[in-house]
């Protein structure tokens, strides 16, 4: 037998609407590529105890013969495989072949499984799939070997045809039967010369029905229209052999298999047509195919051998649960020093590296994926190339898995530019939210911290925000912190104290005029609604020690941004409580926002980039996220937004994301989220559907990348693996010298507040 140098698994997806008219049409250009020497053999057989189709071709034409099978079923994928499941070694096979005869009449044609008037295709080829799968004790396989039929062999068709059509085999049916059976073989070939000979003397018939044009649909077509319509197609030399593997003692079940694999090929026959027969059932496979093999069509070929459409239902069968969708023909380079790596290519044998360039990642990425699709992977890996390329970059992680795995990958020349921001360790970082060394940034900050608090609850009717912003905007103007608040609200005597000193008018007028007339009920009512969201947060240790520091020792995120410095922000809720949680993230968030803005200072071309990764960044938005989104780019923020579920987003803050992130990368999501995202991230209406999102497996995406400015159609990728632990033991030298550098122990800091307060 020939050598066969590759094999691939061709696999649909379960709602392929492609007919087998496209397997036509793959046919026909490997037929006049006139680069097929060798056979090609497609063969349905068993993989992972799965039904599956299979093209096998020697290595030199395998592009000529996967090329047009991918092309015409583009939503298909023919992954290279190494071999199929084999047989336990104490099993023997047994096998028969095929034969189509009369080999000039065809088979039923795909065309004729259709119903028009329903508009239903009964797809012939859940007959084999059926008969193919696997079972206790036995496994099938139905092999077709097909290769481009000579010259002489279609002659030799059409003049058996020629003679067919004379008045002589019009009034001898048997004789007529004969001829066709044996003119174009070597058996039996000098009876068929002799009638041929006979039938030659008869005269032509008065319509010749061969050149009579036939339906597509081959409806309205007479037997040697039939035939005449087959042999004017691309011709195959083809050799069908059927496989059943059994143990030793159980021939007699081998030999019923493939009578039953020999059944399910009576589905594409009539009797007044071609008809297969089954050949003597021997032990084994053959090493060489004997005999010049049946005729047939291109089209009768597709219709034996293409990928299932969505009315097949055969168990076991494998079918794709997604599609591999085209990537565009370009990327960014990965030669440039900004250009990040985001995954691997996922699309027939194409598995380039995607590189996403600074101009795409200062329009931001979106991430959204189901828990274990692949998120945290993908997030690791883009952390680790910016602290390797030297970047700046802030990660809040209200988890704290994300931010323990990046701390562990900090590469070594990057030590002394980690910043640890653990909320809940016995060191901590200062961060005051309230800090604000700019007047004119007063009211900024106010409304950064005012949209933090009304996120923990939204029944904030205008007196009671009034009461939160005026509390807010006296204590930033007098440099104050949580606990300074705190007692404003609660203490008379500090509050007259405190309130004498603010310079601003209405404010102060609301304290000494408006909030002084309140009765003492709903002043009480009023100032619980405030103080019942920051008592519990500051009654915590670390968070009190956090934001009630001095403004002048407050974390400078200002510096973080402009000296590429690495913040790193653990928010576990497990440790801190999801409110406290979510309010000091989102006060981060909106003093991260804050600090780039103040960046307007400076030339835009000398503002370096830096990556803000925010997972589960639902928890944090406020309503000035939409804001962020739309004018970071401009102070060189750039954000990777990564959560689970589109439903976490308020529709404002959706729309805002899906608007204004260039790139936008799903994992596997629900039905309802898969519903909103396709479209979103389709380039034109159609090219992603929802089933193709809820059905990826795990580390697998699609994305719609920003290309020189404009977003791609959608693709798949893969992630590639976490990048590994630089060291482990150096876990615990970069947070030690992130606390000697940055942060203070609890112990003192209690003592100063006590001190402050007079305690």
């Amino acid at each position: 037998m020939y050598h066969v140098a590759v094999l691939r698994l061709l696999t649909a997806p379960a709602t392929n609407d492609r007919s087998p008219r496209y397997m036509e049409r793959a046919l026909a250009a490997i037929h006049q590529s006139h680069r097929v020497g060798e056979p090609i053999v497609f063969r349905y057989a068993a993989i992972a105890g799965r039904v599956g189709l299979f093209l096998q071709c020697a290595d030199a034409v395998d592009e000529v013969v996967t090329g047009p099978v991918a092309a015409n079923y583009p939503n298909c994928t023919l992954a290279a495989v190494e071999s199929l499941d084999q047989p336990p070694p104490e099993w023997r096979t047994w096998s028969a072949s095929l034969e189509l005869t009369p080999e000039v009449f065809p088979i039923l044609r795909h065309a004729q499984f259709e119903d028009l008037l329903n508009g239903t295709f009964a797809d012939p080829v859940s007959a084999i799939l059926r008969a193919v799968k696997p079972e206790e004790g036995i496994t099938c396989s139905v092999e077709i070997h097909v290769v481009p039929a000579g010259r002489r062999r279609r002659r030799t068709a059409q003049h058996a045809l020629r003679i067919l059509e004379r008045e002589f085999f019009r009034h001898h049916h048997r004789l007529a039967e004969y001829y066709a059976e044996h003119a174009t073989r070597r058996r039996g070939w000098l009876a068929a010369w002799i009638l041929g000979v006979l039938a030659r003397r008869s005269p032509h018939p008065v319509r010749t029905t061969l050149d009579t044009s036939t339906s597509r649909l081959h409806d309205r077509e007479d037997d040697l229209q039939a035939a005449s319509a087959k042999i004017g197609g691309h011709l195959f030399e083809t050799h069908i052999i059927l496989v059943a593997n059994a143990p030793a003692d159980a021939a007699g079940l081998a030999a019923d298999r493939l009578l039953q694999l020999a059944g399910a090929f009576g589905a594409f026959t009539q009797s007044r047509l071609a008809r297969f027969h089954l050949g003597k059932i021997r032990r084994g496979i053959p090493t060489a195919l004997s005999g010049e093999g049946s005729l047939l069509s291109h089209e009768e070929i597709a219709t034996l051998f293409h990928p299932p459409t969505a009315t097949v239902a055969a168990e076991r069968m494998q079918t794709m649960e997604f599609r591999e969708l085209e990537p565009p023909p370009t990327f960014p380079s990965e030669k440039d020093p900004e250009t990040l790596t985001l995954g691997r290519l996922l699309f027939r044998s194409d598995t380039r590296t995607i590189g996403m360039d600074a101009e795409a990642r200062r329009r931001h990425l979106y991430v959204v994926g189901s828990t274990g699709a692949g998120k945290s992977t993908l997030l690791l890996n883009l952390i680790h190339q910016d602290m390797l390329g030297g970047r700046g970059l802030t990660v809040i992680d209200v988890h704290g898995d994300l931010a323990a795995a990046v701390i562990e990958r900090v590469p070594k020349h990057r030590t002394n530019d980690a910043i640890i921001f653990d909320a809940a360790a016995d060191h901590v970082v200062p961060f005051n939210p309230l800090a604000c060394s700019d007047p004119a940034r007063i009211d900024q900050v106010v409304s950064g911290v005012v949209s933090c608090f009304k996120k923990l609850n939204d029944s904030w009717g205008p007196r009671l925000e009034n009461l939160l912003r005026s509390a807010i905007f006296a204590t930033v103007e007098q440099h104050g912190s949580f606990l300074d608040m705190l007692q404003l609200l609660t203490d008379k005597a500090y509050r007259d104290s405190f309130v004498a000193k603010v310079s601003d008018e209405i404010v102060r007028s609301f304290w000494q005029n408006e909030f002084a007339a309140w009765s003492l009920q709903y002043r009480t009512e009023a100032v619980s609604s405030v103080t019942n969201k920051l008592v519990p947060f500051l009654t915590s240790r670390q968070l009190r020690a956090i934001t009630t520091g001095p403004a002048k020792h407050s974390l400078d995120l200002r510096r973080v941004m402009d000296e590429q410095k690495i913040l790193i922000v653990n928010l576990s809720r497990g440790r801190l409580g999801q409110d406290n949680s979510t309010l000091l993230g989102s006060l981060l968030l909106t003093a991260i926002e804050q600090a780039a803005m103040t960046r307007a200072d400076m030339p835009e071309a000398d503002r370096r980039d830096h990556f803000l990764y925010l997972d589960e960044f639902q928890s944090l938005t406020t309503p000035s996220t939409a804001i962020m989104l739309s004018e970071s780019r401009k102070y060189r923020l750039c954000l990777t937004l990564s959560h689970q579920l589109t439903r976490q987003l308020d529709p404002d803050t959706y729309h805002a994301v899906i608007g204004n992130c260039g790139t936008l990368l799903s994992f596997r999501v629900g039905l309802e989220d898969a519903e909103l995202l396709a479209p979103a991230m389709s380039k034109h209406l159609g090219q992603l559907a929802p089933s193709d999102l809820c059905n990826l497996p795990n580390y697998t995406a699609y994305v719609r990348l920003l290309v020189d400015g404009h977003p791609s159609r959608p693709f798949s990728m893969q992630t590639l693996p976490a990048s590994q632990v630089l060291d482990p033991e150096r876990t615990e030298i970069l947070r030690r010298t992130s606390q000697q550098r940055h942060a203070r122990p609890i112990a003192p800091v209690e003592k100063e507040l006590a001190h402050a307060s007079g305690r």
